[in-house]
């Protein structure tokens, strides 16, 4: 089994790249929108380059989590590990929580002899609750 970004979220971020990155770079499209100085255009190209890494970031690291018999592998950061069930101590949902600014974010706790490694729902595509159980009963089967 295996989980991932859905692709349409990769091709919205794209979207969202292309057409920002368009009004910043071209000045006839920026006058038009009314109050667009150089900065706001400044600003613009930055969200192009942000939308652009997490386009090409979900789209080069698919799956993001992938389990069969012989243990999981995931993508960390940008390089794919592989994981025996033998390095898998738990894997547990969980949600961190920033009370401050009331932020709640649902994540997948896999923890490993290495330490513990987080993916949020966003990375994953889906709500890390099922996962968790799946990959649970998976690890238990597995010798």
């Amino acid at each position: 089994m295996s989980w991932s970004p859905p692709l349409w979220r990769v091709a919205l971020y794209a979207l969202g790249c292309t057409l920002a990155a368009l009004v910043a770079a071209i000045g006839s499209l920026a006058t038009r929108l009314e109050q667009l100085d150089g900065a706001g255009r400044l600003l613009l190209g930055v969200l192009a380059a942000g939308l652009g890494t997490l386009a090409v970031r979900d789209l080069l690291a698919r799956p993001t989590l992938l389990v069969d018999a012989g243990g999981l592998t995931l993508v960390d950061g940008l390089r794919r590990r592989q994981l025996p069930w033998a390095a898998v101590l738990s894997v547990r949902a969980g949600t961190v929580t920033h009370n401050r600014r009331a932020v709640h974010l649902r994540t997948l706790e896999i923890e490993t002899i290495d330490g513990p490694i987080l993916l949020t729902r966003r990375q994953l595509g889906t709500d890390p609750a099922p996962i968790a159980e799946c990959v649970e009963q998976i690890r238990r089967r597995s010798p």
